[in-house]
């Protein structure tokens, strides 16, 4: 699990789930509130999505977090 601030100064986390279909996801949960946001990582496993969300800088996690779109459950992909 990682930590950012988005433009505004929101705090988030960030944490990967192992979803169905074999999906990644990357999910952002703010700190307050409830906008729960999801980023489909382009990974097969999850050991290579960890691998890929270790890697990525303050900067690469923030702008994943600004393409991410509303969490629904029920709708992958």
């Amino acid at each position: 699990m990682r930590t950012l601030s988005d433009p505004q100064g929101n705090v988030w986390q960030a944490a990967l789930l192992d979803a169905s279909y074999g999906s990644i996801t990357l999910l952002f949960s703010p700190l307050r509130g409830n906008d729960i946001r999801q980023y489909e990582m382009p990974a097969d496993t999850m050991a290579e999505a960890e691998a890929q969300f270790a890697g990525l800088s303050d900067t690469e996690l923030t702008a994943l977090w600004a393409t991410a779109r509303p969490w629904n459950p029920g709708a992958w992909g």
